[in-house]
């Protein structure tokens, strides 16, 4: 009986012992999530009557102070207690709420946590509240974009605080969590960042806290999430001279920067680097890039490292695995150098220089979209009025047009080529947002009715580099009749960025709507709907390839 009694002790021991305590990474998971609920939910909170930051800031003390999961829910409880919940409005009441997009209302961690009763209850109904305010966000009643401009970046924040530093998590990752409309497309589970990232924020090291923060904006898988105050980035000083493009694992040379550097490095067009430092070259852009840059897709990492960083260094020189021209194998250092300004790292991005539009051949046109005017759109038109088809080259970002350039010579009549879901309340939005400027100019439709619209094919091509605005004016194009559209995967970040001050004075970008097809199909992350894929080689890399295959698609009966 007695041994019965042990085991009976033991087991209970097991089941409830470590129920009764809590890690501090559970004790700030929990903080961070109240916190926020609060900040954009209770209606006395969200009016900004209280010093948020400050709040969170005395609460994460007191909490170091509690041991026991009873002791933390009291705590919480009299927290949220102790802000005046009377005027909490149930959301039942909301207009339209069966209408609103809800795939990042995840409010889970209330009801699967184990907070005593009544702190479920109370938390519940803020999250139920309709009655909250927009201090500290506020969606922009004509451009639907949302503005943080009362949530100021904390005074005198010190890196080498670690209440400071999980303040910063709090804040960023909460405005995402309700304000980011694409954070349910998050590769990683937006509630599943939040606790990877505890306790990287959590180490006290400077340079820490720098590569925590990249890793949480690489976590936002949006190519518009540029974080230009990188520490790891701007720490790469030296370049190659010369520009290439990434093919499958390897890295084809296609532009030479500089003649007379180039020339004592050994480098030809042609080439093909296929290791660095002795790693394959996928594996050694995946494992430095992945978490440093944020990205919307695989392919667009591929273009953002391409363009600025694969070959970059602190160093004067790297190893590298080459394949020649000829055939021949070798591994040689090749010489980097610091470049003179930084216009010049912008203007290796830029693609080579062709003509904005010509004849291909007798029935064929071609478009460059790049550097084309509206007055040179028209003048091609009039040129590509009998022909049988137009190539139209989108592999890059068009400086002078606009998404009605191409339409109105496209359209039938005029059509609505996109749908966008847009931030309405804290954590839903609106699946078919509705320009109120739309009677006068809806940006969401283009074209007009024109019975002499062209009729030949159009092919359009695009590829990793075509984002944003560019992959906008794709999808306006894309709705006309007889576009076939060849390439490979995009960028996958399309309506305009919306900007965030965080709690270090630094500020980084985020997507502020997702787009869709009028058809429900999602270009976020996955970029535009392809008709035919390019499948390229670099061992036999062809520089017109593209352009071979969409004249091809275009002679086809």
């Amino acid at each position: 009986m007695k041994i019965f009694t042990l085991l009976l002790f033991l087991t209970c021991s097991q089941l409830c012992f470590p129920q009764a305590s809590l890690s501090e990474e559970e004790k700030i998971e929990k903080l961070i999530q109240v916190w926020g609920l609060l900040k954009y939910q209770h209606p006395e909170v969200s009016r900004g009557e209280f010093n948020i930051n400050a709040e969170f800031l005395t609460q994460l003390e007191k909490l170091k102070r509690t041991d026991s999961r009873k002791e933390f829910n009291s705590q919480l409880l009299d927290w949220v207690e102790s802000f005046d919940s009377k005027k909490l409005k149930p959301k039942k009441d909301w207009k339209k709420r069966d209408e609103l997009f809800s795939k990042n209302a995840d409010f889970d961690w209330i009801v699967k946590s184990d907070f005593s009763k009544d702190l479920k209850i109370l938390l519940e109904k803020v999250q139920l509240n309709k009655n909250y305010k927009d201090h500290y966000a506020s969606v922009h009643s004509l451009a639907s974009f949302v503005e943080f401009q009362n949530d100021k970046p904390l005074e005198n924040f010190n890196t080498t605080s670690k209440a400071h530093r999980l303040l910063f998590l709090a804040h960023f990752w909460n405005a995402m969590k309700y304000w980011n409309v694409n954070i349910y497309l998050t590769e990683t589970p937006w509630n599943q960042v939040l606790s990877e990232m505890i306790p990287e924020f959590s180490r006290d090291d400077p340079e820490a806290f720098e590569f925590a923060k990249e890793k949480l904006f690489s976590k936002l898988n949006d190519s518009h999430a540029n974080y230009y105050p990188s520490l790891t980035l701007n720490s790469l000083t030296h370049f190659p001279n010369f520009g290439g493009r990434i093919i499958n694992d390897s890295l084809v040379v296609t532009r030479i920067f500089n003649e007379d550097s180039i020339k004592r490095n050994k480098i030809s067009v042609g080439d093909i680097i296929h290791s660095v430092e002795g790693v394959k070259l996928g594996k050694y852009y995946t494992d430095k890039f992945s978490s440093l840059i944020s990205a919307s897709n695989k392919n667009y990492l591929k273009n953002a490292i391409q363009n600025s960083y694969l070959l970059a260094s602190d160093k004067d020189s790297i190893n590298v695995g080459l394949l020649k021209k000829n055939g021949d194998k070798i591994k040689q250092y090749i010489h980097l150098y610091p470049l003179k300004n930084s216009y010049e790292k912008y203007r290796r991005k830029h693609p080579e220089k062709t003509e904005n539009w010509k004849m291909l051949n007798e029935h064929i046109g071609y478009m460059n979209l790049y550097k084309i005017t509206k007055d040179e759109v028209d003048a091609a038109f009039d040129k590509f009025e009998e022909t049988k088809g137009i190539v139209i080259d989108l592999r890059n970002y068009p400086q002078n047009i606009s998404t009605g350039t191409l339409p109105k010579y496209l359209y039938p009549r005029r059509k609505k080529f996109v749908k966008a879901l847009a931030p309405e309340f804290p954590a839903y939005g609106e699946p078919d947002y509705k320009s109120p400027l739309r009677w006068i100019m809806n940006p969401f439709a283009a074209g007009k009715r024109n019975k002499n619209y062209y009729k030949g094919k159009v092919v359009l091509l695009v590829d990793r580099s075509t984002l944003s605005k560019a992959e906008w004016i794709g999808m306006a194009i894309q709705a006309a009749p007889n576009v076939i559209t060849v390439g490979e995967q995009t960028g996958g970040a399309v309506l305009n960025r919306n900007e965030i001050m965080l709690m270090d004075s630094t500020s980084i970008d985020f997507t502020k709507m997702t787009a869709f097809y009028p058809d429900g199909r999602e270009v976020q992350r996955n970029g535009l709907q392809l008709d035919h894929e390019i499948q390229e080689s670099a061992k036999n890399y062809n520089k017109d390839l593209y352009l071979e295959k969409a004249m091809e698609i275009i002679e086809m009966p």
